[in-house]
């Protein structure tokens, strides 16, 4: 089940470039981390107070996942990501009711514990998701 929208994920090609835009909002870095599987970097930004977060991507090596978006693209909007309290079957029930799978099974995300996989919504919104799993929060 869908709990809350937890973080939009915005690809760049370097994040230090892209920081400071964020920063002119007030936002603040949380949290970095390289996430191999993906072949990106990533930070997460928050409005003080709110456990919602922009995530910036940007590649690390020439196989990273976020490539051809910004080959096709450009910089911009990546993804919406949703926190689910059951990775496993919220990604059967995503792809019985006809999304694309990215990811058959579920990997490890950019924050500690978290897991995460993607899918894609359709042609009709090109929305790219991705349900992320935090596992038993304390």
């Amino acid at each position: 089940m869908i709990l809350r929208i937890d973080h939009v994920g915005v690809v760049t090609s370097d994040i230090g470039a892209a920081a400071p835009a964020l920063a002119l909002l007030d936002l603040k870095c949380t949290y970095e981390d390289d996430v191999d599987v993906y072949g990106v970097a990533t930070s997460f930004w928050q409005c003080p107070g709110d456990t919602t977060s922009i995530e910036l991507v940007a590649p690390v090596r020439e196989d990273a996942a976020v490539h051809g978006h910004l080959k096709r693209l450009g910089p911009g909007l990546n993804h919406v990501a949703f926190e689910v309290d059951d990775i496993d079957a919220d990604l059967r029930a995503l792809q019985d009711r006809g999304a694309i799978l990215v990811d058959e099974e579920p990997r490890r995300g950019g924050r500690p514990g978290l897991r995460v996989a993607f899918a894609h919504l359709g042609p009709a919104t090109g929305l790219l998701v991705e349900l992320v799993d935090y596992g038993k929060r304390a």
